[in-house]
């Protein structure tokens, strides 16, 4: 089981990546160019930076680098930065909530936050992050995982589906062999999680137990999504980034995907506002 491109175009930080049920179509963006970039081969390009996109009920959002807006322009939220340099993951909650996070700025660590949209009010939940990241559920909706990638674990929290609150947040597991960086969930609860640097993704069982390690062949492997008709490739986001002082490798940058035996969770449209 290896993951190989599946897209020749290469991004310098390609991120976020999604699933479309409607139109079976995996979307992602790469950051610092602005672009939201689909299987189809659409390419959209919007002001840079381009942090995330999410599929919602009346069509699509996207995190700029302040602000969560309505590609038809329909609706716009602000985010209050605070010191952070820019919004960064963002993923829809099991009740189509957008949960979004920043990240702090090298010169003020700690000024990342996580936030949740109530209506078009971004409410801060989990301020003093360094970098906001990965996020998911469980498949009974109970529990929120969140990736503060600087701690170098993956933390989880009691998450009340009514109401979108938080409690209880402990650590998971400590990441080793890399930053954690994206995640997803799978049907069976267990994450899968991108590690920046390490050159693979982690499976971890729902108690934290490392029950698999998949070599990318990148050095910066970013995110990851459950997609396809049956919930069961993995596709991955890539960084065009070198191992230490060597050149990249000639497939870094661009999506990657392999099949795997248990599939993704079906996927959350975003209310969006």
């Amino acid at each position: 089981m290896r993951p190989e491109p599946v897209d020749d175009r290469i991004s310098e930080l390609g991120e976020g990546p999604v699933w479309d049920a409607r139109t079976g179509t995996l979307r992602w963006v790469d950051i610092p160019a602005g672009l939201v970039l689909g299987t189809d081969g659409t390419a959209l390009r919007l002001p840079p930076p381009a942090c995330a996109v999410l599929p919602t009920t009346d069509g699509w959002a996207a995190v700029l680098g302040d602000r969560v807006v309505a590609l038809d322009g329909a609706a716009e939220t602000p985010v209050p930065l605070g010191g952070a340099s820019r919004c960064n993951d963002a993923k829809t909650d099991p009740a189509g909530r957008i949960w979004l996070g920043t990240m702090a700025s090298e010169d003020r660590p700690g000024r990342g936050c996580l936030y949740r949209l109530d209506g078009t009010r971004a409410r801060a939940v989990i301020p003093g992050a360094g970098i906001s990241n990965g996020l998911g559920w469980s498949p009974d909706g109970r529990r929120m995982y969140w990736i503060d990638t600087p701690t170098r674990r993956v933390d989880v929290l009691d998450f009340d589906p009514a109401d979108g609150s938080v409690r209880r947040r402990r650590p998971l597991v400590a990441v080793p062999g890399g930053l954690p960086d994206g995640l997803c969930v799978d049907a069976e609860g267990a994450l899968w999680v991108a590690l920046w640097g390490g050159s693979a993704l982690h499976r971890y069982t729902p108690d934290g137990v490392l029950d698999t390690v998949l070599p990318t062949g990148v050095s910066h492997p970013t995110s990851c999504a459950l997609g396809g008709p049956d919930l069961r490739t993995l596709y991955i986001t890539t960084a065009r980034r070198p191992a230490g002082d060597g050149a990249p490798s000639p497939h870094a940058g661009k999506l990657h995907a392999v099949r795997v035996p248990v599939p993704g969770l079906p996927p959350t449209l975003a209310v969006f506002p």
